[in-house]
C-alpha cells in the first residue's frame, strides 16, 4: 500500500506577550532572560522586550552607557502563562519578577497581541534619539484616528494620530494596549493614510458623534472645486491633480455605514470625475453604493 505522503502544514499562531514587571527594577535581568531565551524550547521563554531608558555620560573622558528600565519597569514576555510561572520559581526571577494586573480584574493578566509588540520595536529601532515611552490614558487612545505611515522612514508604522494644525507634520502614537506607548517624530501629513476615524463623547449630552461625519463634510467640500474645475477647463491643473491623488490616498479605503457611507462614496466619484476616471473599477464600487 502506498504510503501517503501528502502532509498539511498547519501555522501556529505567533504568542501573545504577557505584561510583567520588575519591583527591583535592575536591569541585571536582561542577561538572565537572554540566557532564557538560548535556552527556549527547554525554557518556553520564546522571546522579550523590554523597554529602556539609555544615557551616555562622560567620565574620565570616556563615554558610559547607562541603562534602566522606564517608569513601571515593564517586561513583556512571550511564553504561555505556565512557562512564566515556572519561571518565576527560579532565581532571580523569583524574587523580581511580578504580573501586572488590570485595575479591573486584579486576578486576571495583561496580554499583548504580538502584532501590536513588534509594532513597538520597530518603532522604537527606527528613532534617532530617545525614545518618548509614556503610560497612555483612554483619554489619549480616543481622541484620535487610527492612521498608517505611508512613506519615509516609519512607512508601515501604524497607530494613533496626534491632533495636528493645518498640514503640519503630525505625530503617531504607537501604543501597547493601555500599558505602555510611545511616540514618533513628526511625519508628513501626506504621508500618513487615515485607517479609521476615532468616536469622540459629548460631555454636554453624553451622545456619539462621529469624527467620521465631520472629515466626510470635508472631503464633500474639497471634492466640489476640483469637479468644477474638470468642468471648466476640461482637466485638472497639476496642483489640482496632486491634491485629488492625496484625497484619494487618505480616504478611499476607509469602511463606513449609513448615511454617512452615502456621502462618502458621492465625495470619492467627485474626485474619480475630476481625475477623468470614470471607467475605472474604483469608479463603479463606489458609485453603486450610491441610492
Amino acid at each position: 500500500m502506498k504510503p501517503n505522503t501528502d502532509t498539511q502544514i498547519v501555522k501556529k499562531e505567533p504568542l501573545e506577550w504577557l505584561v510583567m514587571y520588575s519591583n527591583s527594577g535592575d536591569v541585571g535581568i536582561l542577561d538572565d532572560l537572554e540566557i532564557k531565551k538560548k535556552e527556549s524550547p527547554e525554557t518556553g521563554i520564546h522571546d522579550y522586550f523590554v523597554p529602556l531608558d539609555v544615557t551616555r555620560i562622560i567620565v574620565d573622558d570616556k563615554s558610559i552607557e547607562r541603562k534602566r528600565l522606564i517608569a513601571g519597569n515593564y517586561i513583556f514576555l512571550q511564553a504561555t502563562k505556565e512557562d512564566i510561572l515556572k519561571l518565576r520559581q527560579e532565581p532571580p526571577f523569583d524574587a523580581t519578577l511580578r504580573f501586572l494586573h488590570p485595575a479591573s480584574s486584579p486576578t486576571g493578566c495583561i496580554y499583548i497581541p504580538d502584532e501590536e509588540v513588534q509594532m513597538m520595536r520597530q518603532t522604537v529601532d527606527r528613532l534617532d534619539g530617545e525614545a518618548d515611552y509614556f503610560v497612555p490614558s483612554s483619554k489619549v487612545l480616543m481622541i484620535s484616528d487610527v492612521v498608517c505611515v505611508l512613506e519615509g522612514k516609519f512607512a508601515g508604522t501604524k497607530g494613533i494620530l496626534e491632533s495636528v494644525k493645518g498640514h503640519e507634520g503630525g505625530r503617531v502614537i504607537v501604543p501597547l494596549g493601555d500599558v505602555l506607548a510611545v511616540r514618533t517624530p513628526k511625519i508628513p501629513v501626506d504621508d500618513i493614510q487615515i485607517l479609521a476615524f476615532a468616536t469622540v463623547t459629548d460631555s454636554q449630552s453624553g451622545s456619539y458623534t462621529s469624527r467620521a461625519y465631520k472629515k466626510i463634510r470635508v472631503l464633500t467640500a474639497d471634492s466640489e472645486p476640483l469637479l468644477a474645475e474638470k468642468e471648466k477647463e476640461g482637466a485638472l491643473s497639476e496642483a489640482s491633480e496632486k491634491e485629488a491623488r492625496r484625497l484619494m490616498m487618505r480616504y478611499s479605503q476607509l469602511q463606513l455605514t449609513g448615511k454617512i457611507r452615502t456621502m462618502h462614496a458621492e465625495a470619492i466619484c467627485n474626485i474619480l470625475t475630476a481625475l477623468g476616471e470614470t471607467e475605472s473599477e474604483q469608479f463603479l464600487k463606489f458609485r453603486n453604493m450610491l441610492p
